[in-house]
């Protein structure tokens, strides 16, 4: 975890668990109002486990928060920002039925924060993919039309002006949003070829004919 050196925190936070640069994390304030204890003692927990320099650096992340105090003082005090395996350690010396039920607790809030995180990866991946494969799609049909009317003429694609047939991916819109949108695009791409398909045939059938009755 990265260290910093001065964090502003709310203390009227309510979540136990938080995303913090994609990972979950909770904080020794938390900690220390859930489990009824004394910022302090957490503290104090904290800077006496037995746990390696290593493992103490990828868990707990020392910073600073805002106390506002009388008169509109304001002092900064140290706290720290744990993760599952930090909140693990240290709460290993909570004992008591309160506390385990407490834990429980925790454990379940780490649960649904890292399934969260897990959603919304494996939707920030998706969407790479489609804005790419949009990309992908819209140059290689520019490719087509610009070749189709290179050999046929301007006539090929229709009334459809030169670098408009495309489809769009919206940043600012849902993943099923865009999917529905840019399915719907192609689809009535489908139908109109579907459409001068058909009409080339009849066209073609009408010439042979004339020329047959000839």
């Amino acid at each position: 975890m990265e260290t910093r050196s001065l964090e502003l925190w709310s203390t009227d936070r309510i979540d136990l668990v938080e995303a913090k640069n994609g990972q979950a994390v909770t904080s020794s304030l938390v900690v220390a109002d859930y489990f009824r204890k004394a910022h302090k003692d957490v503290l104090k927990a904290i800077r006496r486990l037995e746990c390696s320099a290593n493992f103490t650096e990828r868990n707990f992340a020392p910073c600073l928060y805002i106390n506002e105090l009388c008169n509109n003082v304001k002092k900064e005090l140290p706290m720290y920002y744990m993760t599952r395996d930090g909140f693990t350690f240290l709460a290993m010396g909570f004992t008591g039925k309160v506390a385990a039920q407490f834990k429980e607790a925790y454990i379940n809030a780490f649960n649904e924060m890292e399934e969260k995180l897990r959603s919304e990866r494996c939707t920030k991946y998706a969407e790479r993919i489609v804005r790419k494969q949009v990309k992908e799609f819209n140059q290689s049909l520019q490719q087509t039309l610009a070749s189709g009317r290179k050999k046929h003429g301007s006539i090929y694609g229709g009334m459809i002006p030169y670098g408009k047939e495309e489809v769009a991916y919206n940043p600012k819109e849902s993943m099923e949003s865009n999917l529905r949108r840019i399915f719907g695009q192609v689809h009535e791409m489908c139908k109109d070829g579907f459409l001068m398909t058909s009409l080339a045939v009849e066209t073609n059938r009408m010439m042979l004919d004339l020329i047959n009755k000839k």
